[in-house]
């Protein structure tokens, strides 16, 4: 793929600034912690102990990180140098069984990587997002990847009923309903993002990959600004997460999930 230069250095920026806070306004919170059990339980489930797995957008290394503590060996990318240096010190504090190679690389320049092959490869909550061409994406995976290699994904939800009732009632509309439009700015920052549902993210991968099956997470669960409420109703939460837990799989209701989870399979 051909990367937009100057998009490439703005998003950097961005998540270098972003990565300061990341844990305290996501991974650190209730919800937070909800979503990514939910999500360690399919990186468990598709990959096992022994394997090499590829992870893009890696963030600060928490999904690395745990996988290496299960001794699968992870080797993950992100464009931000600040969240790879923090993806580091994580990995270096829990000293897991099987230690994550962490390394500088934007997911557009995927096509200069001479690494793998690996057993299967994942990018956790919305990293692929904030890429223009998942197709250009899934071909520079699908190199890197042995037969039959799985590739799991999670993205940003379209039609989010939790999401929708939160904003009105705080008296937002046009917040409650931007996530229907499939393409728009991000409201912290210059990042386009990109919505795609859950049959058009398909299509643009099937020439490499064939979806197997996907799931919704953060559908009974307020959104992860929601913590302040969140923490003055634990057992409410610890009933709703299992819940969340129970019904991702079912058809049309896993449709209305914050996030949702692709599990493809190398053609």
């Amino acid at each position: 793929m051909t990367p937009d230069l100057e998009a490439l250095k703005s998003a950097e920026t961005f998540w270098n600034v972003a990565a300061d806070t990341y844990e305290q306004k996501f991974s650190g919170t209730i919800v937070g912690q909800i979503r990514r059990r939910v999500t360690w339980r399919e990186l468990e489930r598709a990959f096992k102990p022994g394997e090499s797995v590829l992870e893009l957008n890696c963030g600060t290394g928490i999904d690395a990180v745990y996988l290496g503590t299960r001794n699968i060996s992870v080797t993950a990318f992100d464009l931000s140098p600040k969240m790879i240096a923090l993806a580091r010190d994580h990995a270096k504090a829990i000293n897991p069984i099987s230690h994550p190679r962490f390394e500088v690389l934007a997911t557009e320049n995927l096509d200069t990587l001479e690494v793998g092959p690996f057993d299967g490869a994942f990018s956790n909550f919305s990293g692929l997002n904030c890429v223009d061409n998942l197709g250009d994406v899934s071909r520079d995976v699908a190199r890197l990847l042995r037969p039959q290699g799985r590739f799991l994904i999670c993205m940003m939800g379209r039609f989010v009923p939790v999401e929708i009732i939160w904003f009105l009632l705080h008296g937002k509309p046009r917040r409650a309903f931007s996530r229907m439009l499939p393409r728009r700015l991000s409201g912290d920052g210059p990042l386009v993002i990109q919505r795609p549902t859950v049959h058009h993210i398909a299509l643009q991968m099937r020439t490499h990959f064939r979806l197997v099956q996907w799931r919704g997470a953060g559908i009974t669960v307020p959104p992860s600004y929601a913590e302040k409420m969140a923490i003055r109703i634990p057992r409410i939460m610890a009933i709703l997460a299992v819940l969340d837990q129970r019904v991702g799989h079912l058809p049309l209701i896993r449709s209305m999930a914050d996030c949702v989870i692709l599990e493809f399979e190398k053609i």
